[in-house]
């Protein structure tokens, strides 16, 4: 993902039809936009503020604008930096989604599965809970 691809998406989620539109709810010059569009990057204030319109976790955001910065700069040890912190922030989220759906698919599995409704011994399939 891009800043750029940030942006698309703040537009379609405010439901604005330009560039221009989203440059004068961030405050931003069509320039600014049609930086970022090029390559450019966001400010964290910018990158904060659309990760919360989108539902994005705001760190996530800002790693995505330093990682394009860190590029186009050419700056390989910051690059490496922010796509470590890029990483944690991901897999820390995947973390928690995962903490919290595990506990659900282990009560459900077995009414789901058609193969864990068949009584091994018997090979006739079990009455369903549902």
């Amino acid at each position: 993902m891009k800043p750029y691809d940030l942006i698309e998406q703040y537009k379609q989620k405010k439901g604005l039809r330009s560039d221009n539109a989203v440059a004068k709810e961030l405050g931003l010059t069509r320039g600014a936009i049609s930086a970022v569009k090029h390559g450019g990057s966001l400010s964290v204030e910018n990158a904060w503020t659309i990760a919360e319109v989108i539902g994005m976790d705001p760190a996530e955001a800002v790693a995505i604008c330093k990682i394009a910065q860190a590029e186009r700069s050419h700056d390989e040890e910051g690059l490496q930096v922010w796509k470590r912190r890029f990483q944690a922030v991901t897999h820390s989220a995947a973390t928690v989604f995962g903490l919290i759906a595990i506990p659900y698919w282990a009560e459900v599995a077995d009414k789901l599965c058609i193969l864990c409704s068949i009584d091994y011994l018997s090979g006739k399939r079990a009455r369903s809970a549902f």
